[in-house]
Order: C-alpha cells, then structure tokens, then sequence
C-alpha cells in the first residue's frame, strides 16, 4: 500500500478529483484523511463514501475556504490535533476564473483563480510546514493543468494561476529540501469524471450532436483515444505524495494519457 499508516491532507473535495484522491488515500492505507471544501455536503458524502470502503482510515472534515489563510491554519492544526502528524498534502482546490478571453475577462475573475489555485495552495502549504519541518519528512502535491501548456478557449485566467503556481513548486523544493520536505506538481488534461461527463453533455446538447462525437473531440489528441479516468490521476497525485517518489522533488509530472509528451 502506498500510504499505508500515513496521514494525508486533501483541499478541494468535490464531484471529480478531490473525492477520488481521498477515496484513493484511504484504499492505499492512509491512518487519517484530513479533507476540506466549502461545501459541506460534500465533505459528508466523501466521509460516507470513504466509510463504505471498509478500511481503517480515520477522517476529518472541515469546511473550509483556502483563500482564507487563518482557516488553513485552523484546518492544519486540527488535523495535528486529531492525528499526531501531517505526512502529506495535495492541494486540489481550484477556482476556473470565468471562460472569456483574457483581453476581456474581468480582473475579478482572474483574482478569484489567483487567490484560490495560487495563494490557496501557498497558505494550506505554509499552515503545514511547521509540522513537516518538525517531522523533518513531508510531501506537498499541487494540482496542476495541461492548460500552461496547451491554451483553450476560456482557459488564460485558469492557466496564468496554475502557471504561477508549477513556479512556486520549484521555489517551494528548493527551499524545503534542507527540512526533508518534497514538493512536486501533477498537470493534468481531460480527465473522464462527473465534471467532463456533465461538460460532454451541455455541449453535445448545445451543438445537436450525440455525446459520443463530443467525448471523440475532446480525445482526439490523446493516443489510444482515451481520457483518464480522474481516479487515475488521482492514484498519480498520490504517488507523488508516497515515500515511493522520495527521489522526485521539484518535479511536475504530467497525467494525462499521453496528451502532451515532453
């Protein structure tokens, strides 16, 4: 098992990847889930689900905005509280920041991706280094997109926050390393969830076309045709976060079924 008798920290629980990686967590041994969201209802149904498992790990839930650095810190500290320590965290929480092109997009829009995918994940960060460094072991996973890489429509303020944040892995393992602590990214494309499921069905129904041309299109550029399951992308974020990736640090590795080859 990956994380077996570990306890790892999820932001950003939700219908696609945030309630996989914590499903995946507790399937690969974790001791203690510690997960958070803004909708409650979400942490209830990840709990549940977790639960339904059958395994060991314990979990905890708090609602929580992570664009609010003292609810980080209160997160953090009641994850200590309830378990001892923190081994890993996997910052998944995000915000799109509207879909308009950026010469008109509103800087609002672009804030709110900003504050939430760059300043979120510095604060969860932040509110768990202490404890790491303590620990003096740790591993931080950040959430990425193929989107830096790759434009789309509607996609700048998402990408130019996720951008800036591939860049604060690499500032964050090369300050970190001296502690023991390892930090490293996931980009991630298409992945076939209930979030991309419910976008094949809006545009197959705004376009008249059936849901099977549109999953097509948007798996034209993968090899093979298929979109990752976002279970799988997940089972990649947490490798990252395992002592099996203790060599990788500063890295982004890319999940996305061969999509972008680098």
């Amino acid at each position: 098992m990956l994380l077996k008798d570990k306890v790892v920290m999820i932001s950003g629980i939700g219908p696609g990847m945030g309630i996989k990686l914590a499903l995946e967590a507790a399937r690969e041994g974790a001791r203690g889930v510690a997960i958070c969201a803004r909708n409650e209802a979400r942490l209830r149904e990840a709990e549940q689900r977790i639960q339904a498992l059958g395994s060991d790990c314990q979990v905890l839930w708090m609602p929580t905005d992570v664009s609010d650095a003292k609810a980080c810190e209160a997160f953090a500290e009641a994850t200590l509280a309830r378990f001892g320590r923190i081994d890993a965290l996997v910052n998944s929480a995000y915000a799109h920041g509207g879909f308009e092109p950026l010469e008109s997009c509103p800087d609002q829009q672009l804030q709110e991706a900003l504050n939430v995918n760059l300043f979120g994940s510095l604060h969860l960060t932040r509110a768990v280094l202490p404890q790491m460094k303590a620990q003096r072991a740790g591993a931080i996973v950040m959430i990425n997109t193929l989107g830096v890489h790759q434009p789309y429509a509607g996609g700048a303020g998402y990408a130019i926050s996720k951008g800036s944040l591939a860049v604060a892995v690499r500032y964050l393992a090369a300050e970190l390393a001296e502690h023991g602590l390892r930090v490293n990214g996931l980009a991630c494309g298409w992945m076939w969830g209930e979030p991309v499921q419910a976008h094949v069905r809006q545009t197959a129904a705004a376009r008249g076309v059936s849901e099977e041309q549109v999953r097509a299109e948007f798996s034209a550029g993968i090899p093979g045709g298929r979109m990752p399951g976002d279970e799988e992308c997940a089972r990649a974020a947490l490798f990252l976060a395992s002592d099996y990736a203790s060599a990788i640090n500063g890295a982004q590795l890319d999940a996305n079924g061969g999509g972008l080859m680098r």
